[in-house]
């Protein structure tokens, strides 16, 4: 079910990489791990990688999990802040422990120590758009889209990251973008079909969305947002039907007009941007 939000914008699943490529967590590391020269240790003294993972092995024992293992990445990414690697695990592990901010922090370090790559820029833009900061996370992926025109992404989230912003008008040409790179994306669509009824065209959101309806192996957030864009042209019988096909038992009740209430709260925000 989706609730109606008090006063916030409804958050947008990012867009994974297409699947013939490698995650971007799984990309990043390898990149980092071919490209970051890690510094001599004495002799003797285990690697800076081996004290990590001991570290983590013994905060698991200990019971302390991720709390732990994010101080010692702390402490050993400041002592070592231009050790690409070590900004980067500390960027992913601050963001898991519900620290954006110091993982923007981080990521950006890492940029700066070894330039950026569309996974470093992908990421800096993810944690820029957790701690809140709208325009910084555009940027982060407008250098990714420069990167890597080719990748739908990048455009995805560019166009998210607008949409967050509530400037679909430049939302859009990226969410378009993105669907002419991978049609069969469902999170794209998903994200564009919601964008569309942010913008206040619902119809283009049912053109988008429809074969949700039917298509086996289309996710439930894009028949939720194609119930949106129904319930926001007042077609309740087929918000009811469709939520009903989705298993949901509230849809004979109270769930379409959830529906249109969170449909309608969101044609009234202001347009904010271009």
């Amino acid at each position: 079910m989706i609730p109606v939000p008090p006063a916030a914008v409804p958050p947008i699943a990012m867009p994974r990489p297409r699947r013939a490529a490698l995650p971007l967590g799984a990309l990043a590391a390898l990149l980092l791990l071919g490209a970051c020269q890690t510094p001599a240790e004495a002799p003797g003294q285990p690697s800076l990688e081996t004290r990590l993972r001991l570290s983590e092995a013994v905060d698991t024992a200990r019971g302390e999990g991720a709390q732990a293992t994010l101080a010692t990445l702390r402490a050993a990414a400041a002592a070592e802040p231009r050790n690409i690697l070590l900004q980067e695990r500390l960027a992913g592990a601050a963001e898991r422990e519900g620290a954006p901010a110091e993982a923007a922090q981080a990521m950006r370090r890492a940029i700066a120590a070894g330039g950026p790559t569309l996974a470093r820029q992908m990421a800096l833009g993810r944690a820029e758009l957790l701690a809140g900061q709208g325009q910084a996370a555009i940027d982060a992926y407008a250098i990714a889209r420069r990167l890597s025109p080719e990748s739908p992404a990048a455009a995805g989230a560019l166009a998210t990251a607008f949409d967050i912003a509530r400037d679909h008008a430049a939302a859009r040409q990226h969410h378009e973008a993105a669907l002419r790179q991978a049609p069969s994306d469902w999170t794209l669509r998903s994200n564009y079909g919601l964008s569309l009824v942010m913008a206040g065209r619902p119809e283009e959101a049912v053109r988008i969305l429809g074969d949700a309806a039917h298509v086996a192996d289309a996710p439930r957030r894009a028949r939720h947002n194609l119930a949106l864009a129904l319930a926001a042209l007042g077609r309740r019988a087929e918000v009811a039907s469709l939520l009903r096909a989705d298993g949901v038992a509230e849809a004979r009740g109270a769930m379409p007009e959830d529906f249109e209430a969170f449909a309608a709260w969101l044609r009234s925000l202001p347009p904010q941007g271009g």
